[in-house]
């Protein structure tokens, strides 16, 4: 084109200028033109959609979250609690012979559902209840409930024996009740005989068990207990008993020669069928094991503290070394056991909490110088123990 330029008779240059100059003024007018039109059916477009006043949806409110608390011995850190922490749910009665609580006024349950609200208040709303509230028009109202406290057992060792069928009825229709956890995990969970056959099977150590299936036979059980050689031994129901509930215990030759507090025993619990009969396990000063209790936190270990056999104040997190990291080992081989019965809609997923108790005993004849086991696998229920762990525990919650 440059070289044809070149070439060209000047009169022929300035024809193709004003040529040039006219095709620029009349792109510029259509371009105008076609900009007015632009405008004009967009106003014509914004005037119509006025016109049709089409609704908008009202919005879908707050994601309603359901805490079932009332724990009176599970505190948080001192001055971590929420500055909004409602006046009606602290625990008062704290101090003394005659406290219904221990650690101070706020608790770890609702100091985890106020987390929720003073994290996300544009989202969440949070509807506290006790045990005694739990119903199935109350659960309907949230989106999902969480169970921090007043599960059916607790209610039945209360003797609320129709608030605690109650309260597995809604469990056992959780998918539609929407009340974490479910049952079938949660059963397992309080069916201490079926947790512990199943880790047996795994391989994992256990305090060594006798398994009483089909209930108490005060002299069949005796006699086991002088076949297996134990000198002292104790029996506890396998379902449905926390704190030393239900329990008894000796030194055999004392039931030996009196056999009447066992067959009392029995007489005692005609309606309890499953039993544990394990051999006391002591340390070498004679005191009850300790343990190390290791915290799992939605599926992942997270912390443990070590717990006294004897000492109700005997309290820390556990140091780091050799023997804290064996315990953490053995729980989370436990914690595998857990994961095959934990689902949620029939799907698998982990658990919010779970706290696998690994009993402890100084032995010096073996290399890490303890002989550990399983002792229990407790849910949510139980003590957090958020004084002594390294977190915050109503932000890890």
């Amino acid at each position: 084109q440059s070289r044809t330029q070149a070439h060209t008779h000047p009169s022929s240059d300035r024809n193709s200028q004003k040529m040039a100059k006219a095709m620029k003024v009349a792109m510029k007018k259509a371009t105008a033109m076609k900009r007015k039109a632009v405008v004009k059916a967009s106003g014509a477009a914004a005037a119509s959609i006025t016109k049709k006043k089409v609704p908008v949806p009202k919005g879908l409110g707050k994601i309603r979250i359901g805490i079932i608390h009332g724990k009176v011995f599970d505190p948080v850190k001192v001055g971590t609690h929420d500055r909004n922490y409602p006046e009606k749910l602290k625990i008062k009665n704290n101090r003394g012979p005659t406290a219904a609580g221990w650690g101070g006024q706020y608790m770890a349950d609702v100091s985890t559902g106020l987390k929720i609200a003073r994290l996300q208040p544009d989202i969440f709303e949070i509807d506290f209840m006790k045990m005694d509230d739990v119903n199935p028009k109350r659960l309907a109202k949230n989106h999902l409930t969480f169970n921090f406290w007043g599960d059916m057992s607790i209610a039945i060792a209360d003797g609320k024996v129709a608030l605690g069928k109650t309260i597995m009825g809604i469990q056992k229709d959780c998918h539609n009740t929407r009340h974490y956890p479910e049952w079938n995990y949660y059963e397992w969970v309080l069916h201490k005989s079926r947790y512990m056959k199943q880790c047996i099977k795994a391989g994992i150590p256990m305090i060594p068990t006798i398994f009483v299936d089909n209930g108490f036979n005060a002299k069949a059980v005796l006699k086991q207990v002088q076949a297996k050689g134990w000198d002292k031994f104790l029996v506890k129901p396998a379902y449905l008993a926390f704190f030393g509930q239900g329990v008894i215990h000796g030194k055999t030759q004392d039931f030996v020669d009196n056999l009447e507090p066992f067959l009392q025993y029995e007489r005692d619990n005609t309606k309890q069928k499953e039993f544990l009969v394990q051999p006391y396990v002591l340390k070498p000063n004679g005191n009850v094991f300790d343990e190390i209790r290791n915290f799992f936190v939605d599926g992942e270990w997270k912390y443990s503290i070590y717990t006294d056999g004897t000492d109700y104040e005997g309290f820390y997190e556990q140091p780091a070394g050799a023997l804290k990291e064996a315990c953490k080992q053995l729980a989370i081989r436990t914690y595998e056991e857990v994961k095959k019965v934990s689902k949620w809609e029939g799907k698998p997923i982990d658990t919010l909490l779970n706290r696998i108790d690994i009993g402890v005993v100084p032995d010096k004849s073996l290399k890490l110088g303890y002989k550990i086991f399983v002792n229990e696998i407790e849910p949510q229920i139980c003590t957090w123990l958020g004084r002594y762990c390294p977190y915050e525990i109503a932000d890890l919650m």
